[in-house]
C-alpha cells in the first residue's frame, strides 16, 4: 500500500480535474452516439457489407468491456495518472489513424484497438476521483458530473454524427483533437502518481496470468450474450451454448488462481477479500440489475422510434433530448443529496423511477402520442442516475486507497455485463413475441410493438429485482456523511484512517484504511500513531490520552490486514 494523503485541491484545480476526467471519459459515449447515425455513411464509403455492419461497434464494445478489470489493476499498480494519460494518448492516436483508413478490414481492426482507450480511461478516472478528493460533497459532485457526462456525450455524438455523416473522417479528427486538448489539461491538473521506483519489478510481479484468465472469461461471456441477442436465432447458434460454459470455466479458474496467489502473498488482480466488505456484493447486484433495466430500456426506445414509429435519425435524436436533460438534472440532485440522504433511499427512488418508465413503455399503443407516451419513458428511465454517485462512493469506500481504480473497474464491468445480459434476454423475448404476431393481417409495426412491450415487462422485472435486493441487503446502510477537516492536518477527522508502517518495508509511512464494520484485537497493536484522527478501530474510539505508550508521531510495528 503506497503512501497516500488525502489533500484538498484548490478550487481551480478541482474544476480542472473534474473537467478533464469527465471530458475525456465522455468521448467514449460521444463516439458511440456518432456511430449510431454515421455508420451507414461509413459503410457506404468503405464498402462494408450489411452482414458486417455491426462489427465495428460490436468489436469496440467487446474490447472495451473485456479490458476494464485489467486496466483497473494496472492503474492501481503503475499509477492512475500514468494510465489515464496512456488512455488519452491511445484515444487521440487511434482516432486519428481511423480517419485515414481506406478499407473495411482496417476500419474494423482500428475500431477494436480504439476500444482499449475507454477501458483504460474509465477505471483510472474513477480511481483519480476516489483518491483525489476526501469523502464529502466535492467527491459526490465529481462522480455526479462523471455520470451526467455519459448521456450528454451520447447525444452530442448523435448530433455530430448527423451533421458530419457525409464527412465522417472529420468526426474522428474532432475526437482526436478533443482528446489532445483534454489530455493536456489533465497532465497539468491531475495530482502526480506516488513515486514508483521499481516499475519493472511491479510489471514483473503483476498478475498477468490472472489478467489472461479474466480477459478470456469476459470475452466469452460478453460475446455470447451480445451475439445471442443480436439476431432472432442467436441462442440457436451452435457456438453460443459452447461459449457460456467456457466462460464459467475460466471464471472459476480465475477465482481459484486469485485465491492461490493471495494466500502466497503475491499480487492479485482481484483480491477476493474485498467481497468481505459489508454491502459490496449486494451493491454490485443492485447496480447490475438496475443498469440492465436502464440501458436496455434506452435501446428498446431507439427501436420504438425507428421500427414502430418510423422516425428519422435526427428526429430520434430530438426525442432523446428530454432524456439527457432529465439525466443532467438527476445527477445534479444526486451530487447534493449524496451524503445527506441514505444510499438506500436514493436507490429506492431511482429504481422506482426506472420501474415507472418500464410500465409506461409496456403500455404504449400504436396511436400513443409523444407527450403522453414516450416522453415519460425518456424522463423516468434515467432513475438510476440518482444513485450513480452514491453507488460509486459505496464501492470506492469498500476497498483500500490503493484499489480505487479497481473499484471503478468493478462498477464498469458490472454495468457492461448488465447491458449485455439485459439486451440478450430482452432481444430474445422481443423476437419470440414478434414472431407470434407475424400474420398476414397484422402489420410489421404492430408485431414489433408487441415484442417491444414484452421486453419492457422484462426490464420491469430487472428493476424489481434490483429494488428487492437493495431493501433486503442494504437496510441499515449509513448515510455517507461529509467529513470535516482539522485545522492542522489534511486528514479527515472521523474517517477510519490511521498512519501505519508495515513490517518488511523500509520505514515507509502508509495510510491504512480500516473497514468500520471489521473487528480488530487491540492487543495485537503495540504502538499507534494518530495524526488528528478520531476513530480507527470499528466503533471503538482511541485517542492518545486513552492508549498507553502512544505518541502522536509513532508507528504501528505490525501489519494490519
Amino acid at each position: 500500500m503506497s503512501s497516500t494523503r488525502v489533500q484538498r485541491p484548490s478550487n481551480d484545480r478541482t474544476l480542472l480535474i473534474i473537467a478533464s476526467v469527465a471530458g475525456v471519459t465522455l468521448l467514449a459515449t460521444f463516439l458511440s452516439g456518432a456511430l449510431t447515425v454515421a455508420l451507414p455513411s461509413i459503410a457506404q464509403d468503405l464498402s462494408i457489407p450489411d452482414a458486417s455492419l455491426q462489427w465495428p461497434v460490436s468489436m469496440y464494445s467487446l474490447v472495451n468491456g473485456t479490458f476494464l478489470l485489467v486496466a483497473g489493476g494496472l492503474a492501481d499498480s503503475l499509477g492512475r495518472k500514468t494510465l489515464f494519460m496512456t488512455g488519452t494518448a491511445t484515444f487521440a492516436g487511434v482516432s486519428l489513424a481511423v480517419s485515414f483508413t481506406r478499407s473495411s478490414v482496417s476500419f474494423i481492426t482500428l475500431m477494436s484497438l480504439l476500444g482499449i482507450a475507454p477501458a483504460i480511461l474509465s477505471p483510472a478516472a474513477a480511481g483519480i476521483i476516489g483518491a483525489s478528493f476526501p469523502t464529502g460533497r466535492v467527491k459526490a459532485v465529481a462522480f455526479a458530473v462523471l455520470g451526467a457526462g455519459q448521456p450528454i456525450g451520447f447525444v452530442a455524438g448523435l448530433v455530430s454524427g448527423g451533421l458530419l455523416s457525409k464527412h465522417w473522417r472529420a468526426m474522428y479528427w474532432l475526437i482526436s483533437g478533443l482528446s489532445v486538448t483534454l489530455g493536456v489539461m489533465a497532465f497539468f491538473s491531475l495530482p502526480p502518481d506516488p513515486q514508483r521506483t521499481r516499475i519493472l519489478l511491479q510489471l514483473k510481479s503483476f498478475d498477468w496470468f490472472g489478467s489472461l484468465l479474466s480477459t478470456i472469461a469476459a470475452v466469452s461471456l460478453i460475446f455470447a450474450l451480445s451475439d445471442a441477442g443480436s439476431t432472432p436465432d442467436g441462442w440457436n447458434k451452435p457456438y453460443i451454448p459452447a461459449l457460456l460454459p467456457t466462460s464459467a470455466t475460466f471464471i472459476v479458474s480465475f477465482l481459484w488462481w486469485e485465491e492461490k496467489r493471495q494466500i502466497s502473498g503475491k499480487h492479485v488482480l482481484l483480491p477476493l477479500t474485498i467481497w468481505k466488505a459489508k454491502g459490496l456484493g449486494v451493491m454490485i447486484i443492485v447496480v447490475f440489475f438496475a443498469w440492465a433495466s436502464f440501458n436496455t430500456m434506452l435501446y428498446l426506445s431507439t427501436l420504438m422510434y425507428q421500427q414502430v414509429q418510423y422516425l428519422s435519425p435526427m428526429k430520434t435524436t430530438i426525442y432523446f433530448i428530454p432524456n439527457v436533460a432529465a439525466s443532467v438534472i438527476l445527477n445534479t440532485i444526486a451530487g447534493h443529496l449524496t451524503g445527506r440522504v441514505s444510499t438506500l433511499k436514493l436507490i429506492c427512488v431511482g429504481v422506482l423511477f426506472s420501474a415507472g418508465s418500464c410500465i409506461a413503455f409496456s403500455l404504449l399503443k400504436m396511436n400513443s402520442s409523444y407527450p403522453f407516451g414516450m416522453l415519460w419513458v425518456m424522463l423516468l428511465c434515467v432513475g438510476p442516475d440518482l444513485f450513480f454517485s452514491a453507488a460509486n462512493l459505496h464501492i470506492q469506500n469498500s476497498v483500500g486507497p490503493d484499489q480505487q481504480a479497481l473499484a471503478g473497474s468493478l462498477f464498469m464491468v458490472s454495468t457492461r455485463l448488465a447491458t449485455a445480459f439485459g439486451l440478450s434476454i430482452c432481444s430474445t423475448i422481443s423476437s419470440t413475441i414478434t414472431r407470434r404476431y407475424q400474420h398476414g393481417d397484422i402489420s410489421p409495426a404492430i408485431s414489433i410493438l408487441q415484442g417491444l412491450r414484452g421486453a419492457g415487462w422484462a426490464c420491469l422485472a430487472f428493476a424489481v429485482i434490483s429494488l428487492v435486493v437493495a431493501v433486503a441487503g442494504l437496510r441499515g446502510t449509513e448515510t455517507l456523511k461529509h467529513k470535516r477537516h482539522s485545522k492542522d492536518s489534511d486528514m479527515i477527522i472521523g474517517s477510519p484512517i490511521i498512519i501505519a508502517s508495515s513490517p518488511g518495508r523500509q520505514g515507509g509511512i502508509e495510510l491504512v484504511y480500516i473497514n468500520p464494520e471489521a473487528k480488530y484485537d487491540l492487543a495485537e497493536i503495540s504502538t499507534v500513531e494518530f495524526s488528528s484522527v478520531d476513530k480507527a478501530f470499528g466503533s471503538k474510539v482511541l485517542t492518545p490520552r486513552q492508549t498507553p505508550n502512544v505518541s502522536r508521531r509513532s508507528s504501528i510495528t505490525r501489519s494490519i490486514e
